[in-house]
């Protein structure tokens, strides 16, 4: 679902929100409640259903909008140059097997056991790479710059999504219910169910 040629920044973005409730999840419910787990098993395959719709949708409106495709590949490689120079080399390594695991985990032919040893196992380098984009956001200078350019960038992506696509503004939404519904199981409460939490990219890292 996800090529290379398309920005992890963005990409992984909507990629990390599904595989991190799928996560959190999972080891929520995994101490005993036997009530809960029918529920967030039903909720993650929700989740996934949307993620995998979401993904080709953007990667539809990219492909459509090479000029979008062009800012988000810049980008990304303004921000995996500025790792390298702090000394983590294997970035682009890195980035291309969590891809590849988002690819599996949307294929469908992964079972729940393998997506959990899958997911353990790239628990590091996700780590890994959280540590060298903190290190690279230290500096100012160049992070204020590239937030900027990415905030906009995300926008103009939705945005294009949504006219191209009104199925995406309904699929995001219904991402944000889920995820705050998710919190809210794992957290034991009983609160009413928020719609408005985030925008539909917000769960990527290097905020």
């Amino acid at each position: 679902m996800f090529r290379k040629t398309i920005a992890t920044a963005l990409a992984l973005m909507f990629a990390a929100g599904a595989a991190h409730a799928q996560s959190g999840g999972q080891q929520g419910g995994g101490q005993g409640q036997g009530q809960g787990m029918p529920q967030m098993s039903e909720t993650q395959k929700r989740m996934q259903e949307i993620q995998r719709e979401l993904g080709q949708i953007q990667q539809e409106t990219l492909e459509a909008n090479p000029e979008l495709q062009e800012r988000a590949e810049e980008l990304d490689e303004r921000l995996l140059d500025k790792m390298e120079d702090m000394g983590y080399q294997d970035v682009r390594d890195d980035i291309e097997r969590l891809e590849q695991t988002m690819e599996d985990m949307q294929s469908g032919d992964m079972s729940q056991e393998e997506m959990r040893e899958r997911m353990k196992e790239d628990q590091q380098i996700q780590m890994e790479l959280q540590k060298a984009q903190r290190e690279a956001m230290q500096d100012e200078e160049f992070a204020q710059a590239w937030r900027e350019d990415r905030q906009q960038l995300q926008q103009d992506l939705i945005d294009t999504m949504n006219e191209e696509n009104p199925r995406a503004e309904e699929l995001m939404q219904e991402m944000r219910d889920l995820r705050s519904e998710m919190r809210q199981n794992m957290g034991g409460g009983q609160m009413p169910q928020g719609g408005g939490s985030g925008s539909g990219g917000g769960s990527g890292s290097g905020q």
